[in-house]
């Protein structure tokens, strides 16, 4: 309900628009009840036709007139409800691409589903539909004091049934933060649990782990069932606490009203009249209350985005050089995970000069493709310095300094989506002529040529009906549309058979005659041959920089 208050503080125009809709719609609501009772007094006691036409084209002409004022309203309220929509939206997608790959990869997919979760909430819950109902409830008030005019004890018996509704409804959702909030961790334990089958359903079958996995899937269950059981349970208990308080109302009204009758304090019209005028004054308030329970879900929503805003992000922006020109200084670098005590890397040091090729090895778990990372910028060092021709990586625009460099990972990534959409992601000027160029650069013509889709054909990241080595050399093509100055190859022969080691050969040979700075990750003796300094990550915490020829 803040959230809401806000928003519409931050746009008054908008908020004075749906005020004024509102309280035309409600002064317009007062039509049905005054009919009723003009009606019974006036026409059933005199039957004058005249009247009675005349009295009903008044009533039907007011009806028409709230319907457009409520209709005008909700799509001013739409308005208010797209914003906060694309705003949110904005919000989420701009902190997925920026933050810190470091702490990304440390949280589990299910958890970004949660916050996709509480995005789908927080629409739900500032709905136009909703917005209207929060407009509406300050104005039941209208109907109280046409109430009061008609019968003040009616008017303050229904006051009365108005404040012990809502008192008992709120004390009934007190504990309804801790309950949400309970129910998000169990559904996302039960995402992670299904994640793990389907992903992992190799390893699941292979190691027998479907009984395991069975078993703690079935307890998540249980879990979320019994949470929800009393979620529903309470909203039983609310939703027919409101209709047995709607009923008694109606009860007191037509009994308080009768009496007054009998005294001949009240008319029979102003009577029914009084019941019609009092379900108008609590109907808004019971849509409101029957709201709180979303708004405390998207109170709950936004907690979440809030603690996913928390995350660091990249820097995005910064200096960008006039011209590269392929130096790069490593000055007692060290690095380890956020929430890890083990470090990756320590003490790394080294110089390369426009031109050079270096080459690093070590084995698994030495930290060769965190390197890889770090020189990309998408991991950044804990302590010690990365320098770009003498300007330090972290003042520097993440933006412009991709640019420089040709990136190819040891695990290829890609868009669901054609061959061509991913190669158009990276490049969205390249031709098909230049992607089958590429294509040919890594011996993957015939491939293309071969597949039925050609440059149309699906390819995902999981790409079961492509081996590893054709991702990757769809992967090697698709970074050799960087002209970058530095060049960052993670194991480029690994997974690739003979006719692709020899296409990797070419295009780093064709590399090296172009003076760009080279960086391979690999213990491929053909590589280790053209390289002219070594770095063996297996040496840590001592590792330097070797400028040894292999014979």
């Amino acid at each position: 309900m803040l959230r809401l208050l806000t928003n519409l503080a931050s746009n008054p125009s908008l908020a004075f628009e749906l005020g004024y809709m509102s309280l035309a719609a409600n002064l317009l609501a007062l039509v049905p009840p005054i009919f009723v009772m003009v009606v019974l007094n006036k026409y059933i006691s005199y039957g004058v036709d005249a009247t009675l036409i005349t009295l009903t084209s008044g009533a039907t002409i007011a009806i028409i007139c709230e319907y457009f004022f409520r209709r005008v309203r909700y799509r001013s309220a739409k308005s208010l409800s797209i914003g906060v929509d694309s705003e949110i939206d904005e919000r989420v997608i701009k902190k997925l691409t920026e933050v810190r790959l470091g702490y990304l990869n440390q949280i589990h997919s299910a958890v970004f589903r949660s916050v996709l979760g509480s995005v789908d909430q927080i629409r739900q819950t500032y709905s136009p539909t909703n917005i209207c109902t929060a407009y509406d409830a300050p104005f039941a008030i209208i109907f109280l004091i046409a109430l009061y005019f008609i019968s003040p004890l009616i008017c303050y018996l229904t006051i009365l049934i108005i404040i012990i509704l809502g008192t008992i409804v709120l004390t009934q959702l007190l504990g309804l933060r801790a309950l949400v909030k309970n129910i998000n961790a169990a559904n996302i334990l039960k995402s992670q649990i299904s994640n793990e089958v389907i992903k992992f359903a190799e390893t699941v079958r292979v190691f027998d782990q479907e009984g395991y996995l069975s078993k703690k899937w079935l307890l998540s269950c249980e879990k979320i069932e019994t949470l929800q059981s009393k979620n529903l349970d309470r909203q039983n208990r609310t939703q027919t606490l409101i209709r047995s308080i709607s009923g008694i109302l109606t009860v007191i009204v037509i009994s308080v009203g009768a009496v007054l009758v009998v005294k001949e304090q009240l008319d029979v019209g102003a009577m029914i009249g009084a019941n019609i005028l009092a379900a108008r004054a609590l109907g808004p308030i019971i849509q409101i209350l029957q709201q709180i329970e979303g708004w405390v879900a998207a109170e709950q929503a936004h907690k979440t985005l809030v603690d996913f805003d928390r995350l660091p992000v990249e820097k995005l922006v910064g200096t960008e050089l006039t011209r590269y020109s392929g130096d790069l200084v490593f000055r007692d670098v060290a690095f380890n995970y956020p929430n890890s005590d083990i470090s990756l890397i320590e003490n790394l040091t080294f110089s390369l000069k426009p031109g050079n090729i270096l080459c690093i090895f070590g084995g698994n778990g030495s930290g060769k493709s965190t390197l890889a990372k770090m020189i990309a910028g998408l991991i950044e060092p804990k302590v010690g310095s990365i320098s770009i021709d003498g300007i330090n990586l972290k003042q520097l625009s993440m933006n412009w300094w991709r640019k420089q460099i040709m990136y190819f990972p040891q695990e290829p990534e890609f868009f669901d989506g054609s061959i061509r959409e991913n190669f158009l992601t990276y490049k969205s000027n390249v031709t098909d002529d230049e992607i089958r160029q590429l294509f040919k650069n890594v011996g993957l013509s015939e491939f293309i040529d071969k597949t039925v889709g050609g440059l149309d054909q699906i390819i995902n990241n999981s790409s079961v009906n492509l081996s590893l080595g054709i991702r990757r050399r769809i992967a090697l093509a698709r970074a050799l549309m960087s002209d970058g100055k530095v060049v960052i190859l993670d194991e480029p022969t690994v997974g690739i058979d003979a006719l692709g080691i020899s296409k990797v050969y070419e295009i780093m040979n064709e590399i090296s005659s172009k003076n760009k700075t080279m960086i391979v990750f690999s213990r491929d003796r053909e590589i280790l041959k053209g390289a002219q300094h070594f770095i063996d990550l297996g040496d840590a915490p001592n590792c330097i920089m070797r400028s040894i020829q292999v014979q």
